[in-house]
């Protein structure tokens, strides 16, 4: 590839936050929210129509029980990687030079971390959602 294209190259990393860490704060809340629906559904789903015809499930079985536990962990998975990149870009903000004002690695960390926090927090409340939801709707109409 040409070097015209791309004088400087690809933003150094800084190593000031692992990115194994960015990573798990970028995409623990997305992982988990589709967990939370893709298995809420199915175990609903399989609880409710059993064969051909629909069983009528009330509130306070175990089915119930089982999809508050999804939604509980989603909600602290959601927390988790919330916090963890939260904290990732307080280390981020404090390690910047103040010889430059923008470092390419810095702003690429910043980024990822100020990204897990934004879509921590959305799904965050998609997951809220979704337990309230939960709560409130009875899982089986039969």
């Amino acid at each position: 590839m040409s070097q015209a294209l791309d004088p400087i190259g690809a933003a150094p990393e800084t190593h000031s936050v692992h990115f194994l860490t960015l990573l798990f704060g970028t995409i623990a809340a997305p992982i988990f929210w589709t967990g939370q629906v893709l298995l809420g559904y199915a175990i609903t789903a399989y609880a409710c129509y059993p064969g051909d015809h629909p069983v009528h499930v009330h509130f306070g079985d175990t089915l119930s029980g089982v999809v508050l536990a999804f939604d509980i962990v989603a909600l602290i998975a959601c927390g988790a990687g919330g916090l963890v990149s939260w904290q990732s870009w307080r280390k981020v903000r404090q390690d910047r030079a103040p010889r430059h004002t923008l470092h390419t690695g810095e702003g690429r960390d910043r980024f990822l971390a100020m990204w897990g926090l934004l879509s921590s927090l959305w799904f965050f409340f998609a997951v809220l959602f979704n337990t309230i939801a939960s709560l409130l709707v009875t899982p089986c109409l039969g």
